[in-house]
């Protein structure tokens, strides 16, 4: 009965220690990815194409917007002379000039969307795959987003900051 109680107090001794071997082994690094993706240049080429995009949506919105304040303008300054057929007629013209606007500013902002992810995919793509070489190269188990936005580090007691590795695989 005591070997057997030896035995499985000594299974249990190197079972722990094993599990506590991996756990030291495994290593955590952390990066700020937001850091990390305003640092590449190719953040700031998407974020000027963009702009460019957004600024073209909304110039032709600015465009709707002066016919639209043209055709009010234009009923309010004849609209004692006009018949009642003609009054209806420019006033559904507005309404429907006033609905375009509406749709598409609605789908300006949709398609402002879609750019923007068309847009910042490679991006980050590039990004995670430099920051998974240098997981692999640097036998890490985990890296974690130390980003203020992302709050998944919430204690930072030095660890391994892999932001220089990362830059030198990327040329930043």
């Amino acid at each position: 009965m005591k070997t057997g109680m030896k035995t499985l107090a000594l299974g249990l001794l190197m079972m722990f220690g094993t599990l506590g071997l991996q756990a030291q082994s495994s290593k955590v690094g952390h990066i700020n990815v937001d850091e990390l993706i305003t640092l590449m240049p190719e953040t700031k080429a998407a974020e000027q194409s963009l702009q460019a995009y957004a600024s073209s949506l909304e110039a032709d919105l600015t465009d709707m917007q002066t016919e639209l304040q043209t055709k009010v303008n234009n009923f309010r300054a004849n609209e004692s002379v006009m018949t009642e057929l003609s009054k209806e007629t420019k006033y559904k013209e507005i309404q429907d000039l006033d609905q375009r606007i509406q749709e598409y500013r609605q789908k300006a902002q949709e398609d402002l969307q879609t750019k923007e992810i068309e847009l910042l995919t490679p991006v980050l793509e590039k990004a995670q795959n430099a920051i998974t070489e240098v997981a692999n190269e640097g036998g890490f188990a985990y890296i974690l987003d130390s980003s203020q936005s992302k709050g998944n580090v919430i204690y930072d007691g030095g660890g391994n900051d892999i932001m220089p590795a990362v830059k030198t695989k990327m040329g930043l």
